[in-house]
């Protein structure tokens, strides 16, 4: 019995077995399987399995008369990447801006359409480098992010819409984002200057801090590792790796389905992290962006004392760690959030409608080796009063570590109702323990 005269249920279900190469291969046999490779449904069910895409749309989101169509536009447009590759960067993208939509569409919208070849093609010419072949992929899907006036003018210093986020303590403030190429080319252009390197350096700027702050992370093309900046970059270059090197592997071979680079080991790593709530939205006021301060165990503790509820984790500062000095090799920033449950303060039974805080003591360690032992009023200057139900309160600060990991605990002193009228005797709230370590990624 011949193919022919197989059923067309039967026949499409082994269609669906083949895949799509061997689907366009049938083709050619006969009307019967051509009419039936051709079917929307089949090619539906492609697109599905290969782009995760339920609507036939080109890379740039634009509509397509058909699925079949899609595929083969697909296919051609990423035709010199190995296609598993071309698969996993959509994928990271896709995760990215899933996010994005449900949680933070002003970042969404900032980001770029995607390049051409010959845009790519353009700044490895004038910067004399080749880029990484999943860095190229990158931003044929997104070509970094791109800023209106009136996003740059949100009443922080810098724009709050980094892709990445950031942090910020006492007056240094940082949010990430990705550079355009365009800015990418005059980033590094600048930079080179600055630091009178060769023009044949392997390094470019891909992403940076949108404020005062100079936060820069450098990508090199030769082996696909992703560095940031620290203290004395402006002085000797200095850089740390922001991505285990064991995990990159190799970037520049087109018949490899292996590659990948720090890039996109770094974004995939920041979209796992949105996803599970590791890093979240940050409200001050009317302003909102993504921050870098973890908000899940083990990285953020969490400690309820007598209706006080007290988070807190940290995240490490590269900007303003300086390698050649002991004393701060590692720099830390810390977020302490605090808010008073909805019944209220409650000690020893009885219940208060507030309480305010005094005093703090933490105890910071290096490594089990405490280094610092500090008791003192108030927290950066402010003694917060607590009602029940209202938001956290929120401060940041920043410490110094000779060594790469470390910790901080402690408690906080308070008193029910008011400093100035109070109900009872003070309390003491705990801090829970929470890690001060160098990250596998930095961010």
């Amino acid at each position: 019995m011949g193919l022919e005269s197989v059923g067309d249920l039967a026949l499409n279900i082994i269609l669906t077995k083949l895949g799509p190469k061997e689907t366009v291969q049938v083709l050619c046999v006969s009307k019967k399987f051509k009419d039936l490779a051709s079917e929307e449904s089949l090619w539906s069910l492609f697109c599905r399995q290969d782009l995760d895409l339920s609507a036939p749309l080109d890379h740039h989101g634009n509509h397509l008369p058909s699925f079949k169509a899609t595929y083969k536009l697909w296919r051609e447009a990423f035709r010199m990447y190995p296609w598993p590759l071309v698969k996993r960067v959509k994928s990271c993208w896709d995760r990215l801006t899933s996010w994005l939509t449900a949680n933070f569409p002003e970042v969404k919208a900032t980001l770029g359409k995607g390049a051409s070849e010959g845009e790519i093609q353009k700044l490895e010419r004038i910067l004399k480098v080749k880029l990484p072949l999943p860095t190229r992929l990158l931003y044929r899907f997104h070509n970094g992010q791109h800023f209106s006036d009136k996003n740059l003018s949100s009443g922080m210093a810098g724009c709050p819409l980094g892709l990445i986020g950031g942090y910020c303590f006492y007056n240094h403030s940082v949010n990430v984002y990705l550079l355009s190429l365009h800015e990418v080319i005059s980033k590094t252009q600048e930079i080179v200057r600055h630091l009178n390197l060769p023009d044949t350096s392997e390094y470019i700027v891909v992403a940076a801090s949108s404020s005062y702050i100079g936060k820069f992370f450098f990508l090199n093309c030769s082996d696909g590792q992703l560095y940031v900046g620290t203290e004395n970059f402006p002085t000797d270059a200095e850089m740390m790796p922001c991505v285990p090197q064991a995990l990159i592997s190799p970037v520049h071979d087109f018949n490899s389905d292996q590659q990948q680079d720090a890039m996109l080991l770094w974004l995939e790593e920041h979209g796992r992290r949105l996803h599970n709530g590791m890093i979240k939205l940050l409200s001050k006021g009317n302003i909102k962006s993504i921050s870098q301060f973890p908000e899940e165990s083990p990285l953020c503790s969490t400690a309820v004392t007598s209706g006080v509820k007290v988070r807190a984790s940290a995240v490490f500062v590269p900007e303003v760690a300086d390698l050649e000095d002991i004393s701060r090799k590692y720099v830390f920033a810390y977020s302490i959030r605090m808010s008073l449950l909805p019944e209220g303060c409650i000690i020893n039974g009885m219940h208060f409608s507030s309480c305010q805080l005094h005093l703090r003591h933490w105890v910071i360690s290096a490594n089990d080796t405490v280094v610092s032992n500090v008791n003192a009023e108030a927290v950066i200057g402010k003694f917060p009063l607590l009602f029940p139900g209202e938001k956290e309160f929120v401060y940041e600060s920043c410490t110094p570590l000779p060594t790469s990991t470390g910790s901080v605990e402690g408690s906080f002193t308070f008193v029910p109702g008011r400093l100035a009228d109070p109900k009872g005797i003070p309390f003491e709230v705990e801090v829970g323990r929470f890690p001060l370590q160098l990250p596998d990624y930095i961010f």
